[in-house]
């Protein structure tokens, strides 16, 4: 017969967050990038980019052809939200 141990981990008296509170307000301080191969688009394009803030959850998808003008649409991303 197998006995086990119960460990009373769920009656946690304090919650301690070491995340610093001031970078979690700041928009556009942590963008989320996704690469989505092999879509069906009406002109061709064969990849998908999708943005993400983490902050304002505002999403942007822009479709391309090719991988190696991936490059591209970051730093055009990176130029709106410079504006």
């Amino acid at each position: 017969m197998v006995e086990y141990k119960l460990y009373r981990v769920s009656k946690a008296y304090k919650v301690i967050s070491r995340r610093i509170l001031t970078l979690l307000i700041v928009p556009f301080y942590r963008i989320y990038l996704n690469l989505i191969p092999r879509i069906v688009a009406f002109n061709s394009s064969k990849y998908a980019v999708h943005f993400l803030n983490n902050i304002t959850r505002i999403n942007k998808v822009d479709i391309i052809v090719k991988k190696s003008s991936l490059t591209q649409r970051v730093i055009i991303y990176c130029n709106i939200i410079k504006q």
